[in-house]
């Protein structure tokens, strides 16, 4: 039986949020993941909805939480599942399928287009998320910065992203990322909180945006082709915006389509911490409906409405990888 978490659950949740796989890079390193925190807190801002699944008769117990993240409508992401499934026992494999659907469910009727779940390469959660109709659309390396580097290097101008900046921004996303990976991939956010941007000759040719955890700061950063040769000097300038840097650890996300990162992030004392799966499972798909036709025509012939979008939990069968 699976149903919303309530505060009956508090133990459960209590007892099985160090047992389970969290899904949520960004949220798990700069964040910090506490499932229970983050359930009662769902109780009043509806940002993580939780589902606690029970077997009966004294069975297996486990949850499932959503990470809806402000600002996003198209996407969530899987946050947290307990149990991990390192014990690969049939009846963990039945829990998570059960939860993976309920979740996807629950998504669809907000509305939510997908669910998102970063998944390391090597786990055992990557088969049970194929099997439950998730594909993998593009993998991703997370660096942590291990030695903080000189400030030798001859730093570009970095401003704060301001509203004049936001059309360029979005163009330089659109020409970086592919259009299948722009479906899981984070949006430039639209607070310019933590955004900063550099121009050169007049042309934006890099954003970068940090976001400061309570765990860690979390680095993005997109560049143009033309600017590449730069990036040390453009990471380095970064580093420079970050407060407490002697206490709080750096990530950086690399997506396997922006690989050119990985050596300017290894020179100035990134290391490589996690290589991960980016999957995706949708929640529309089309349906054939009696629609009718259009009363327009050509070559003769009438063209016959498209059919529209409704709310489903079936998915790709086949990878989109990289």
């Amino acid at each position: 039986m699976i149903r919303p978490f309530d505060l009956r659950d508090v133990p459960l949740i209590r007892r099985l949020s160090e047992q389970g796989v969290a899904m949520h890079s960004k949220a798990a390193f700069a964040d910090g993941v506490s499932p229970l925190r983050d359930a009662l807190l769902n109780i009043v801002s509806s940002d993580f909805p939780t589902f606690v699944y029970k077997a009966g008769d004294g069975g297996l117990d486990g949850f499932i939480q959503l990470n809806m993240e402000k600002g996003v409508e198209s996407r969530a992401h899987l946050h947290y599942i307990s149990p991990d499934v390192t014990r690969n026992t049939r009846a963990i494999e039945t829990a998570w399928f059960a939860l993976l659907d309920q979740a996807v469910q629950e998504a669809g009727r907000r509305g939510i287009h997908s669910v998102v779940a970063e998944v390391d390469e090597e786990s055992d959660a990557l088969p049970i998320l194929r099997q439950a109709n998730f594909a993998i659309y593009t993998r991703q390396d997370i660096y942590r910065l291990m030695e903080w580097p000189e400030n030798a290097l001859s730093l570009p101008a970095l401003t704060m992203q301001q509203k004049s900046d936001d059309w360029d921004v979005q163009l330089l996303y659109s020409n970086i990322v592919p259009r299948l990976v722009q479906i899981v991939n984070p949006d430039p956010p639209t607070s310019r909180h933590g955004s900063w941007v550099l121009r050169e000759n007049g042309e934006l040719t890099a954003f970068v945006h940090l976001h400061i955890g309570s765990a860690a700061t979390w680095l993005r950063l997109f560049m143009h082709p033309d600017a590449i040769s730069s990036a040390d000097e453009l990471l380095t300038a970064v580093l420079q915006l970050i407060p407490g840097k002697e206490t709080h650890p750096v990530y950086a996300s690399v997506r396997r389509y922006q690989g050119w990162q990985q050596a300017p992030l290894e020179r100035i004392g990134f290391e490589l911490v996690r290589s991960q799966a980016v999957m995706a499972r949708h929640t529309t798909r089309q349906v054939k409906r009696q629609t009718g036709t259009l009363r327009q025509s050509r070559d003769g012939k009438r063209i016959p409405v498209s059919a529209p979008l409704s709310s489903d939990h079936s998915t790709f069968t086949a990878d989109a990888d990289e």
